[in-house]
This record gives C-alpha cells, structure tokens and sequence, in this order.
C-alpha cells in the first residue's frame, strides 16, 4: 500500500487563490499551504488565513501537515513545526495580520533587530 505525499505543492502566484478569504495569492512571503493525510493541498495567502481555515475545519486538520514559506527565503517551504511565528508590527501580510515565518530561534531574533515584533506560536494564532 503507497502513502500520499504531504510534500508542499507548488503555489502559481498571480493565478491560485487562497481556500479562506478567496484573495489571489501574490506574495511569496506570506503565502502557507495544508496538505492532508489523502495529499489534498489547501493553499493560502498568509498563515492567518491557515490559521482561520484551521479553526473552522477541524476534521481536516487530522494528521495534515501545515508549510509556511520561509520570509527570509520567499518560495521556500518549511514545515510549521520547525518554523518560527513572528507578529511583525511594522510588516502587513496580505489579510493584515502581519504574521511571518521564519526558519530558526536565530533567524526570529536577527529579524527582530530590524523590524519590531514578537515571536508567536500556532496555538496562539489559532485561539
């Protein structure tokens, strides 16, 4: 018996639309992506719009794997797991809940030099 991938799937940016607010995805620096147990791939425009699709589609949330693009490195994926969650004050995610990923503790805090915020988690997100 084969498994389904849970890898990332591509996003078209300009061309796919978020599975939460409908906006088109244009900023591959905000852009987050679910891939169920069966490989279904949701995609999103920003990680508040994951986190919303989240709460409201619990079921889906079984065993899924969650990717956020690193904002350091736009277009590379990370697992949410190993990312960090920042609540930027001075930077606006395309729903305006200026959250971003990062790939590491030590990538968090260079960022944070420059652009004032603070680290989150995902629980927090999705209360």
């Amino acid at each position: 018996m084969s498994s389904c991938s849970q890898k990332p799937a591509e996003i078209y940016y300009g061309s796919d639309e978020c599975a939460h607010c409908r906006m088109m995805i244009t900023d591959d620096r905000f852009a987050s992506q679910m891939v169920t147990e069966t490989g279904k791939t949701i995609k999103f425009d920003a990680i508040e719009c994951m986190a919303a699709y989240a709460s409201d589609h619990k079921s889906e949330m079984h065993s899924a794997k969650l990717w956020v693009s690193d904002f350091s490195s736009p277009g590379e994926w990370m697992n949410l797991e190993d990312a960090k969650i920042i609540e930027s004050q001075v930077i606006k995610s395309p729903m305006g809940g200026a959250l971003l990923a990062v790939d590491s503790p030590e990538a968090a805090e260079e960022h944070l030099k420059e652009y004032p915020g603070e680290v989150t988690d995902w629980q927090q997100i999705v209360k």
